[in-house]
This record gives C-alpha cells, structure tokens and sequence, in this order.
C-alpha cells in the first residue's frame, strides 16, 4: 500500500470515531478528528500526484472514503443538518456509483472530476458548519445557507457524471 492510499483508508477509518464521539457529545474532539480526516484527504492527493501513486484504488475508494465519512456524520448530525440534505447527498451517490459500477464492469475506471471535488468540498463546509453551529460558534442560519449552496452544487455534479457516463455507455455501444 502506497502513501497515498493508507491516507485514503485512514479517511475511512477515522469515521469510527468522530461518529462515536459525536453520538457521545464529544463535539470538540469530533471537530478535531473531522478536520484531521479533512487534511488526510488533500494529503492523499498530494502524494498521489507528486509523487505518482495514482492507482486505481486511490482513484475509486478516495471517492469513497468521502461519501463514508460525510453521509456518516450527516446521520449523525440529524437535526442540525436536514434529513432531505442527507437524501440528496445518498441519492445523488447512489446514482453516480451505479453508474461508476456499469462503466467498470466495461474496464472504465472513472476518476473523480471538478464538480465531483467541488460537490465534496461544499458538503465537507456544510459538515464544518453544522459542528460550529452545535458549538455555538456560527449561527444556524449559515447552516442552512450553506445546505441549500450544497444541495445544488450536489444536484448538479450529478447531472454532470450522469451526463458523462450515458455519454460514455452510448459511445460503447
């Protein structure tokens, strides 16, 4: 296992605990093992890119270890962050991952693209957001700002991948 790849799996990993701690009140150290799992994710693609450990591993479960982490604390958050949020973000996976499973089955394997990473960063800010709000740091109404901006930026990455891998399955034939 590359550098790359055991940031990708610490990611997964990481999730235990921050839900546990969550559930637990604990949302200080929460926050902390979030933001830690948030930085595991850049140094993944650090060192994919700089020093050529792109794999296809690292191409398919960084995506992920993204959608474990974020739809985990999203749960978990419930209340905070709105149930129909939480749909949109599983839906919206749902449909990409199917997709990414039938181009595979063909031997394409997808990277992640712009709007897939900026879909991830949004969510991960709604994620910030909702632990700040809980910590009386930032007032609610950022939260929900912040999940609609997300909301639609999650729509849309999806109808982007939709879009590329019809594209793609008519184009095989």
């Amino acid at each position: 296992m590359n550098t790359a790849n055991f940031f990708t799996v610490l990611r997964m990993l990481l999730t235990v605990p921050i839900v546990i701690s969550l559930g637990l009140g604990l949302h200080t150290v929460s926050f902390a093992l979030f933001v830690f799992a948030i930085f595991t994710d850049y140094l993944d693609g650090f060192f994919a890119r700089r020093y050529n450990q792109v794999t296809d591993f690292g191409k398919v479960f960084d995506q992920v270890a993204d959608k474990i982490l974020i739809t985990s604390i999203a749960i978990t958050m419930l209340g905070t962050i709105p149930l129909w949020y939480v749909l949109v973000v599983f839906i919206r996976d749902s449909v990409v991952n199917g997709f990414r499973i039938l181009v595979a089955s063909r031997g394409v394997v997808v990277p992640a693209k712009f709007s897939g990473k900026l879909k991830t960063v949004s969510q991960m800010l709604v994620i910030v957001s909702a632990y700040l709000s809980e910590l009386s740091i930032l007032d609610s109404l950022v939260v929900v700002v912040l999940v609609v901006l997300s909301a639609i930026v999650t729509v849309l990455s999806g109808v982007i991948y939709t879009y590329q891998f019809a594209k793609s399955v008519r184009a095989e034939g």
